[in-house]
């Protein structure tokens, strides 16, 4: 009788601990960064397209070579809705044109080379994420993290030399990464604010912009299943550390009568 009331004891004891112990995973769970359309959360599963334009021209620099597009474009472009403990994405294939190239490759100026257009990017994800080491409570900043959702490379720039010139290796763009997320003053090419944390502005607007500051984002915090880790970015061409400057405009789109992406106009905003 008495090893059955040790037993009960035992038992219940174990089950107090599990129960704490479970309670105490969920009160540390992130709450991660989300999509929200007209004031309503986009959920796992659902999706909602998007669109998006060159704010002035972006550059991807390496220690030798600059390569400057005037015109981006998304071909394809969504928002990708998630559950409350993972952070909002995006799918996209991006175009570039109205490109040029400068610098130097062996050792001599680039000069009468033309870029091969558009630079048509392989499909990338991108993925609301937070200045590294942000922690709820702390200081911090929203940004997006771009990466290939498959393999490694982004796309491969092509050139053509004409008679007495010189042009760089054809290459391929690989790794990762991020961009910081402003509000859009509708000021072109004014910048807004940083999206702040833990508080993000919790106001709706027809668009939002994201940068790609001139020192390039090294770490970003990432939240997945309601976990916070940190994690490297790093940009590689032309066999060397790359970076990428410049701004993108981005708004909600619809698809018009010749299945292109247009603005729509909606109101929407990422969340913390």
């Amino acid at each position: 009788m008495q090893s059955s009331r040790v037993r009960l004891m035992l038992v219940t004891l174990f089950g107090v601990l599990a129960l704490g112990a479970l309670t105490a995973a969920a009160a540390q769970a992130v709450e991660a960064p989300r999509w929200s359309i007209k004031g309503t959360i986009l959920g796992a599963g659902q999706t909602h397209f998007i669109t998006a334009k060159a704010y002035g021209p972006l550059k991807l620099i390496t220690g030798n070579v600059v390569v400057e597009c005037k015109v981006l474009k998304l071909k394809e472009g969504s928002l990708v809705g998630s559950a409350a403990e993972n952070a909002g994405k995006n799918n996209e294939v991006i175009e570039f044109s109205s490109c040029t190239v400068s610098g130097k490759a062996g050792g001599k100026p680039i000069e009468k080379c033309k870029v091969i257009e558009p630079i048509t990017t392989n499909p990338i994800i991108s993925e609301l994420v937070e200045t590294e080491k942000g922690v709820p409570g702390t200081s911090g900043s929203l940004l997006v993290l771009f990466e290939p959702a498959s393999g490694t490379s982004f796309a491969t720039l092509k050139f053509t030399t004409e008679a007495g010139g010189n042009c760089p290796p054809e290459t391929k763009v690989t790794g990762k990464v991020a961009a910081q997320v402003l509000t859009d003053p509708e000021k072109e090419p004014e910048l807004g604010k940083l999206v702040e944390l833990p508080k993000v502005n919790s106001t709706e607007a027809k668009s939002w912009l994201t940068n790609f500051p001139t020192a390039a984002i090294k770490k970003v915090g990432r939240i997945k299943g309601g976990v916070l880790t940190e994690e490297k970015v790093e940009l590689t061409a032309f066999s060397e550390e790359a970076r990428l400057e410049g701004t993108a405009l981005i708004l909600l789109a619809e698809r018009n009568a010749k299945g292109e992406l247009v603005s729509e106009g909606t109101l929407w905003s990422p969340l913390p």
